[in-house]
């Protein structure tokens, strides 16, 4: 039996990559390489080490997880940070984050989330966790930047048309034959334009409301961008909500 098939046995026993690559002195993505290439259709189960002669033997089958959060199992975090880890990930919340994962009061989470997050192990697998969502979202920095870009060249022309036009009308008083305008504003199709730079649209009393987004506020994040600052921000007052370029370029999620 070659070492990829007796790790495979280690892996359907439900042993975890990082102990079959020590155990077998390979690096972790050779595990890996192993288990999407060679192992895909098999069904990972732990089996119960105990033996009873008249009953059958107890297979339990184990909920596939996410690649991602399979290598934070995988990790060297205890289970409390692996905890934290996850609700950060969803919540951008230290505090918040802690108090779920560890069940202590806000003032003890507040100090201790704080600290937790600057811990370097913790902080790689927040920007791994960050990157491997980003990439399933399909986002990257480049079309952030365009969504930016059309917010700030925004034009109203290209969402809607007015004018005026002139009619013929006679004054009652002197009964002369005289010109008026009457002004106008139409909407366009919507299937003929871009609408991502539009906030919303409503329609008043005196006709439609066409609001684009701040064409301003995204200008000033596009120079502040330009000019090497590099982030985009959230708008949250402690900046956790930060994504920065670190985040798009395969080398995990901006630091908070």
């Amino acid at each position: 039996m070659t070492k990829r098939d007796k790790a495979k046995q280690d892996y359907l026993a439900g042993m975890k990559y990082k102990d079959i690559a020590d155990k077998y002195d390979v690096s972790l993505s050779t595990v890996k390489s192993w288990k999407a290439r060679y192992w895909s259709d098999e069904t990972k189960v732990a089996i119960s080490d105990k033996k009873v002669a008249t009953k059958s033997q107890k297979v339990a089958t184990k909920k596939e997880l996410h690649p991602a959060i399979q290598e934070l199992e995988d990790s060297d975090l205890n289970d409390k940070q692996k905890a934290f880890v996850r609700e950060y990930v969803r919540l951008a919340n230290a505090t918040q984050a802690y108090i779920n994962a560890y069940g202590v009061d806000y003032e003890t989470a507040m100090v201790n989330g704080s600290r937790l997050l600057r811990n370097a192990k913790v902080q790689e697998e927040i920007k791994r966790l960050r990157q491997a969502r980003l990439k399933e979202l399909d986002i990257d920095v480049f079309s952030l930047v365009d969504d930016m870009v059309k917010e700030a060249k925004a034009d109203i022309g290209s969402y809607a048309d007015w004018g005026s036009d002139e009619f013929q009308y006679t004054d009652e008083a002197t009964g002369k034959e005289l010109t008026g305008h009457k002004s106008w504003v139409a909407l366009k199709d919507k299937s003929k334009v871009d609408t991502k730079a539009i906030k919303k649209i409503t329609v008043g009393k005196d006709g439609p409301i066409v609001e684009l987004h701040d064409r301003n506020k995204a200008r000033k994040e596009l120079l502040e961008y330009l000019n090497g600052k590099g982030v985009f921000d959230s708008g949250t007052s402690n900046g956790e909500m930060i994504i920065n370029m670190d985040s798009f370029e395969g080398k995990g999620n901006g630091n908070n």
